[in-house]
Formats: structure tokens, sequence, C-alpha cells
């Protein structure tokens, strides 16, 4: 037999917890949702472990409706070892053969439920809150939970928790001979092919040059007026794109709306926080 069709065989057995690993890990939320990125061969070898307890539990429920899996067959097709003279070449195939529309509903029926139960894993993960807590169910996706600023909420995170309603971003961006300081409040984000933050969408974006710097003022309580800082001028337009790859240094500074009080400026339509930049 063509060492292709085992090798396919195995792929088709597997697949059932690629979906799984697919489905818990991207979620339904689109490129913003928590993506677990790992190496080809550590996801085979999630998903083959995902795919031994899916089998298992789809053969139960297959023994319960009454129907038998041919495991003699299905080993001897994955060896390819039908004995010395190939006497139960026929019999294997006559077992595929016989039970073609049994054996479709069984794995259409186990990559939906793999599909479904991957989603909703990665539902009750986010709704419960455990990747939060407990860092074995934490997505492998940091960027998510910096720019949400779900980070807070990470225990071995020195920073308290609070609620978190936007966060401002203050990035140094280098043109030509300058470098320029852009800041905005994060709208989106989206990764590329491999999986690595690729672009930030700001809104309400303004930005300096960096050498027009200035001492740091005295520091302000929570709530109390802080002046326009003249030194910015607005960058006009809806949304404000910032290329990942271009961006020298990075700051977030989460603010909650909750926090401002009558009197205190909101540049741009954003409450700011107790830091600056």
């Amino acid at each position: 037999m063509n060492i292709a069709f085992p090798a396919l065989l195995i792929l088709l057995l597997i697949l059932p917890g690629m979906i799984f690993r697919y489905g818990y890990a991207r979620g339904s939320w689109g490129w913003t949702s928590p993506i677990s990125f790992r190496t080809v061969s550590d996801e085979l070898a999630y998903s083959a472990i995902f795919a031994v307890g899916l089998h298992f539990l789809w053969l139960v429920l297959g023994a319960l409706l009454g129907y038998q899996a041919d495991l003699a067959a299905l080993l001897a097709l994955l060896t390819g070892n039908f004995g010395p003279q190939g006497q139960y070449y026929e019999g294997a195939v006559r077992s595929v053969s016989d039970h073609s529309i049994a054996l479709a509903t069984y794995f259409i029926s186990l990559f939906l439920a793999a599909a479904i139960g991957g989603r909703s894993a990665h539902w009750f993960i986010r709704w419960s809150g455990l990747d939060l807590r407990t860092q074995i169910f934490r997505f492998k996706n940091e960027w998510y939970y910096l720019l949400t600023g779900e980070i807070l909420s990470f225990k071995e995170v020195s920073i308290a928790p609070r609620e978190i309603d936007g966060v401002y971003l203050s990035a140094v961006v280098d043109h030509g001979r300058e470098s320029y300081l852009y800041r905005g409040i994060v709208e989106d984000w989206s990764f590329d092919r491999d999986g690595q933050l690729d672009t930030i969408r700001l809104r309400f974006t303004h930005r300096r040059l960096l050498s027009a710097d200035r001492p740091a003022p005295a520091q302000t309580e929570t709530g109390s007026y802080v002046p326009p800082d003249e030194r910015y001028y607005e960058v006009r337009g809806d949304l404000f794109v910032l290329r990942y790859s271009q961006i020298k240094t990075l700051n977030l500074d989460y603010f909650s709306l909750s926090e401002v009080r009558d009197g205190e400026a909101i540049e741009d339509g954003a409450g700011r926080s107790d830091s600056k930049v």
C-alpha cells in the first residue's frame, strides 16, 4: 500500500483535535480574540491528545447507539500490515466500503462537535475569567491582555486591578532623522500571518516632536484639572494606523470614565487616568 494513504488516515484521525484546538484558541471574536500560537510540533502533539479523547467519547456514544468500530481493520489500514499473504486486505476494504455512510456520519458529526466544543470551552474560560486568575488557562496572546487592560487582573502583576474603559497609547516613531511621539486611544489592532502584532488603530490621535520635551510637571491628584499640552497637534482623520514594526517604544495608560470628575480636562473625548506620558 502507498505510504500516503496511512499518512492521510492519520491526519483524518487527528483532525478533530486540531479543529477543537483551533476553536478553543481562536474563539469567536475575530483577530483581537486571544489566540494561542505554538510551533507545528507542539500543535500536533496537543491535537493528538485531544483527538484521542474525542474519538473515545464518539466510540462510546456509537456503542451505545448500537455501532461497533472495526478497530482491527483500522489498525491494518494504519500500519499497512494485512498479514503474510495480505489475507486481511479485502476484509479491511470491505469494512470501509460497506459502512461508508456510517463512517462519513461519524467524522462529520465529530468535526462539528469538535468545533462547537472548542468554541464553547473558549467562551467558558473567558466568561469565568479562569485565564485571568490561572496561568494554565491563559491564552498565548499577551497583546490582547495588554491592549485591553486585562493584564491588571493577573495576580502576578503588582498594579492594583480597576475598571478599565479605554487604553491611552503613546508610541515613539522615527520619520527620517526626527522622532515623533504619537498618542491616542486604542480602537483596535490586527495580527499578521505569523500571529505577531501588525497594526494598532488609534482615535483622537496627536503627535509632537520627541525632542520638544519639557521637565516633568508636579504630581497632580487624580481628578484634578490637567491643562492642554500645546506641544501636541492633532492628526486629523477618523482612525490613525500605527505599524508595530515601526514603533520604537510603547507606553500604555489605562483610564476609567468613572474617574472623571466635574472640572477635569477631557482631552478630545478621553478621560485621563492618574498617569501621564
